[in-house]
């Protein structure tokens, strides 16, 4: 596999991602797939493992950090899904500029949250012929809930209409909130706090500002617009940081063709090598190789 940065503008904002070919690429145009992060996730982190699963099945991968994350430009720890979205819309216009992209052959696949962007970028940009999204939700507000009570999502509720407020009336938006303050459940503290630990670049804040931008995110509202193009949604059984339950609600809104792969482990055992992670990928190889 072969990599190198690469840098686009999105908005205004620079956007840097790396790019990943097959070794020796032949001359030629050729399927290109971009790959989208979790919630706060930055490519430098576990993305480059995942692109060369791509590039070792013949695809070129393209893996960013959006704006205001990793060493992209715009507000630091802003946190606002419909921005991703155009984020990566904008790699798939850097896309088809390279003369060895085929630009009717250009897939998307998210993980985690990427799993509620790349379906929601799908339904509104259709040079994505074809997309996977990975252990999401189908909203979300649901992405906020993690074990939190009735009563807790409504202290949550009113944490972000103060931050709103105060952004429009000061223009300012304390960061107090990260992926710790966010996920409660048993997977995610044991993984996310390992990852805060480790990794200096993810210790990223937000506002309750952000957090209100995440409850209006509503794939499930319009994913039925990927139809025609196919979509396949990869689940897994015990995840506590998704849920399964509320991403085959997202694909039962979903129009054909649409598959449904579900697996018996947790959220980031679908991250890391073992069984459950090489047959999902041998799932979604499958269907990008049918579709691209």
């Amino acid at each position: 596999m072969q990599s190198r940065s690469i840098t686009y503008f999105s908005e205004g904002n620079v956007v840097v991602g790396d790019l990943f070919t097959p070794d020796d690429l032949p001359a030629g145009k050729h399927p290109a797939i971009v790959l989208v992060t979790g919630f706060g996730g930055i490519r430098s982190i576990g993305m480059a493992e995942f692109a060369e699963i791509f590039t070792g099945a013949g695809y070129i991968a393209l893996t960013l950090d959006f704006r205001g994350w990793g060493d992209s430009g715009g507000e630091r720890g802003r946190f606002a899904p419909l921005e991703q979205v155009d984020d990566i819309r904008n790699a798939v216009t850097w896309l088809e500029c390279q003369e060895f992209v085929d630009p009717e052959r250009i897939g998307a696949w998210g993980v985690s949250f990427g799993g509620l962007t790349a379906p929601y970028a799908a339904a509104t940009d259709p040079r994505i012929k074809a997309t996977v999204g990975m252990i999401g939700v189908a909203h979300g507000y649901q992405a906020m809930t993690n074990n939190r009570t009735p009563e807790e999502m409504k202290e949550l509720e009113v944490k972000v209409t103060e931050a709103r407020r105060q952004k429009v009336l000061t223009n300012e938006a304390p960061r107090e909130v990260s992926v710790l303050t966010i996920f409660r459940d048993e997977q995610g503290v044991e993984t996310l706090t390992q990852m805060w630990d480790a990794f200096p670049a993810f210790r990223n804040f937000m506002s309750y500002d952000s957090v209100g931008r995440v409850f209006d995110f509503r794939p499930i509202d319009i994913i039925h617009r990927i139809s025609p193009r196919p979509i396949a949604f990869i689940a897994a059984e015990k995840d506590t940081v998704g849920s399964p339950d509320s991403y085959h609600e997202l694909f039962e809104a979903a129009q054909e063709p649409k598959e449904w792969y579900s697996y018996p482990c947790g959220h980031f055992e679908m991250n890391a090598p073992g069984p459950h992670m090489d047959q999902a990928f041998k799932d979604i190889l499958g269907f990008f190789d049918r579709y691209l």
